[in-house]
């Protein structure tokens, strides 16, 4: 199924606050240099795939692509099974569909002027596809069931509240940062109702913009989702900021997560031109023989 970016919602321009600077003097005295470590987006495609797994990727392309050929390169060199964008613009649903139409078929996206876009490209079949406003309509997500060989899964893909972003009634930073770590909560609540109604392997990626431990990945964890950058094999550093950024990545506020599929590897890809760097993991449903 695909559903032209002309074709779909799109929502209004909101005034808009990344509010990260604070989160950056926070995250600089934690996270050392946990920056470091990212891998190149074609040496993770290169690795072999054990027999019955799938891949996946989550971008913030950053406003449609900072340039976008350099995302849409990042997208090319990894060459996940199905890729979750956030911040997608019309401009960029249209180069991803000019370059990428035969590798990915089967597309929902639903574009926005800045931070709203966002959509799901995957190269097998997908149900359901759906709009998720979860209770913050101007920061939506979607969700479809991709259908490969083996069982379906059911996937999300989010962009939560940004801490510091002028939603609401004015408000200081600190209370505007206590404001949008319930409303990421709410998020995450709805989410859940949602993931839970279609009663199937699901997972979960985007930019939660939270890391771990905070309240709306908690509430996840307690439902039995599981990071995949927990995984033993795992590599993963901090996605932002971003290779635009003239800083080092500090955080990683972007996630892919998973309920009812046991992951094998994730990685920070150090790629893209964006203020995120990708994360991509590689999965196989439970219960499924290879």
């Amino acid at each position: 199924m695909t559903v032209s970016y002309s074709r779909v919602r799109t929502y209004p321009r909101i005034s808009g606050l990344r509010g990260h600077i604070l989160l950056l003097g926070v995250a600089l005295a934690m996270a050392g240099c946990s920056g470091l470590n990212r891998q190149d987006a074609s040496e993770w495609a290169d690795l072999p795939n054990e027999p019955g797994t799938l891949s996946v990727m989550s971008f913030n392309v950053l406003k449609g692509g900072r340039p976008a050929d350099d995302t849409l390169d990042a997208i090319a060199d990894a060459s996940p099974d199905l890729v979750c964008l956030q911040e997608i613009t019309g401009e960029f649903a249209g180069r991803f569909e000019e370059r990428f139409a035969a590798a990915y078929p089967h597309r929902f996206f639903v574009p926005g002027p800045t931070i709203q876009g966002i959509g799901i490209a995957s190269r097998f079949p997908m149900t359901d596809a759906r709009l998720l406003e979860l209770d913050v309509p101007h920061q939506p997500a979607v969700a479809a069931t991709m259908r490969p060989d083996a069982r379906p899964v059911h996937v999300a893909c989010v962009h939560f509240v940004t801490p510091f972003a002028r939603h609401g009634p004015k408000a200081s930073l600190t209370n505007r940062y206590k404001r949008h770590k319930v409303m990421r909560m709410g998020q995450a609540r709805a989410l859940l109702q949602h993931v839970d109604s279609m009663d199937m392997p699901a997972i979960v990626l985007g930019d939660i913009n939270e890391w771990d431990g905070q309240a709306a990945l908690a509430i996840l964890d307690e439902a039995g989702f599981r990071n995949a950058c927990h995984a033993q094999a795992s590599r993963c550093g901090a996605t932002w900021p971003g290779r635009v950024v003239p800083a080092p990545a500090v955080i990683r506020i972007d996630h892919i997560l998973g309920r009812g599929v046991e992951f094998q590897q994730a990685v920070v890809l150090n790629s893209g031109g964006s203020d995120h760097y990708p994360v991509a993991a590689r999965f196989a449903v439970m219960g499924i023989e290879p």
